[in-house]
């Protein structure tokens, strides 16, 4: 099988077992396909390995490793959800609900910035120009796309609209740093998908 075919048929099963997770959430599949995912998780991260890859190769899969970790991301935040919906007794739901209730509790303090637990990278893509740079910023869109129907968030805006958006971004970066390209990350936030950008430094362009 050469690298494009499977690089095809990883997209097929990823597509594939979003299904299997989507039945098993609705209640039409018993158990969640955790072995399939476990083994699908396998196969990324042996193609991430392969020296070989040509440059459209390295895009189509970087993009498919972020689909992966979008998706792997939200799979697990509603499989805890679940498990603890599942655990909570029937007896203890009853009595919080016939108890009285209590009295009122002074405001928080305000939020305090997300940890690192608390946010999550999602994508990531440097660009040097937003007009240039199509297929990675393509590619990176996609993700973006994914990331806000995965989360449940409203109608996502136009290529063209989040092509502005860059290079509004690269223009305030550049008004005040001098760097090559900018480096932009997709990070689920406090339950919303996040865009940040930087300055993508010397030592940060070989990772």
């Amino acid at each position: 099988m050469t690298l494009d075919e499977e690089l095809s048929l990883l997209d097929k099963r990823i597509l594939q077992l979003r299904i299997k997770f989507d039945l098993f959430f609705s209640g039409a599949l018993p158990k969640p396909p955790l072995e399939t995912r476990e083994e699908l998780d396998k196969r990324v991260k042996r193609l991430g390995t392969t020296r070989e890859m040509k440059l459209a190769q390295r895009f189509l899969y970087n993009a498919l490793l972020n689909r992966w970790n979008i998706f792997g991301e939200l799979w697990n935040k509603r499989l805890q959800a679940r498990e603890e919906g599942v655990r909570t007794p029937a007896l203890a739901r009853r009595r919080k609900t016939e108890s009285p209730a209590p009295p009122a509790k002074p405001a928080p303090p305000p939020a305090a910035r997300p940890s690192a637990a608390e946010r999550r990278l999602l994508a990531r893509t440097a660009i040097r120009d937003a007009t240039d740079s199509q297929e990675e910023l393509k590619a990176f869109y996609r993700s973006f796309l994914e990331a806000r129907q995965e989360n449940g968030e409203g109608k996502a805006p136009s290529f063209e609209k989040f092509r502005k958006e860059i290079e509004r971004h690269m223009a305030a970066i550049r008004e005040k740093a001098s760097c090559e390209k900018v480096d932009f990350r997709l990070y689920l936030e406090n339950k919303r998908i996040a865009l940040k950008a930087k300055p993508l430094k010397e030592e940060e362009k070989g990772s």
